[in-house]
């Protein structure tokens, strides 16, 4: 990827960024029905007196033009606020505030296992084309990538806490009153079935991007000469095969970390994790229109940053990319 196309992504990026902010603002205001029900998250505005109508009404600027509204809206959006919500009588940022960093804890953990398991069991199977280690492999990863995740969690959920009762069947921690290591060792203990759905989940589509730029560099005149000077494997590997196959991987992680975010919140309901996915999976049930705007607006934050944060790196990497607009 060069420099340029790197701007032109971010471009991209910036207008997808406007189309999802357009939409959170335009969206409750044309719908059917009363918009002031819609940007509290209430059922009924009847069931609020008119005293807290009229002070939501004014709160919310819904008795200002439209562009002023729009302008207001962007300003709180900037200033860190996502709106109100009756049924959290809070902002939802608070409410976001307090439910992201779990979900980011089953997250985070599964990105990274899953981005490292690809990497090098990817990069091996791929050297090792067409032996049984990379048959087995690629075998596993695309039967892996044909279970849902919602049902590989079940099945990780029975087979691991009902029947053989090795871990909790939910949560973040347990009922007792834990601190410091005990109560960082429990935290672990609950996530291990969590983000091991995730990494099996994530795993398999990088794990065959890998295999596969892998085996064609094996086939590449620099890696002949290579093993024709007498290097082990395990020189190639580290010298001339990661350098080279490691941009296009890059560029994957930056998509596959908005992908593995919104398969979290499918996880944390079956597992109990009161998270983003349970914050979700109550504003739909509530019709809390502002919690699912702000989850919305989160995730597709989420995703852009990710994905301008892997096009940059794979420009640092690689200097002649930053040079071949002037070549």
């Amino acid at each position: 990827m060069s420099v340029k196309r790197f701007f032109k992504t971010a471009i991209f990026s910036v207008l997808a960024l406007a189309a999802v902010l357009a939409v959170n603002f335009f969206l409750p205001r044309l719908m059917p029905g009363d918009p002031l029900g819609h940007l509290i998250g209430a059922d009924d505005v009847g069931a609020i007196s008119q005293e807290q109508y009229d002070e939501y009404y004014k709160m919310l600027n819904l008795d200002k033009p439209m562009g002023e509204q729009f302008a207001q809206y962007l300003k709180e959006i900037f200033s860190g606020k996502m709106g109100y919500s009756i049924h959290y009588g809070r902002d939802v940022a608070d409410v976001i505030g307090e439910k992201l960093p779990r979900t980011l804890q089953v997250a985070l953990p599964a990105w990274i296992i899953s981005a490292l398991l690809a990497f090098f069991w990817g990069t091996l199977a791929g050297y090792k084309k067409h032996r049984a280690f990379d048959r087995i492999s690629t075998g596993a990863m695309v039967a892996a990538d044909t279970v849902p995740t919602f049902l590989m969690a079940m099945l990780l959920l029975i087979v691991f806490s009902y029947e053989l009762g090795w871990f909790p069947f939910g949560a973040l921690n347990s009922a007792a009153d834990l601190d410091g290591a005990s109560m960082f060792a429990d935290r672990l203990y609950h996530l291990v079935l969590p983000v091991l759905t995730l990494v099996i989940a994530s795993t398999p589509k990088k794990f065959i991007l890998m295999r596969n730029v892998t085996a064609k560099a094996v086939g590449e005149k620099y890696i002949i000469y290579a093993k024709a000077r007498g290097l082990s494997d395990m020189s190639v590997l580290c010298r001339h095969i990661f350098p080279n196959v490691g941009q296009p991987f890059i560029s994957m992680l930056g998509t596959s970390f908005g992908k593995i975010l919104s398969g979290s919140i499918v996880v944390e309901m079956i597992f109990s994790i009161d998270g983003m996915g349970m914050l979700v999976s109550r504003g739909i049930t509530d019709m809390d229109f502002p919690v699912l705007q702000a989850a919305l607006m989160t995730i597709a934050f989420a995703v852009i940053i990710s994905n301008l944060a892997a096009d940059a790196i794979c420009i640092l990497l690689d200097p002649k990319q930053r040079l071949e607009e002037g070549a």
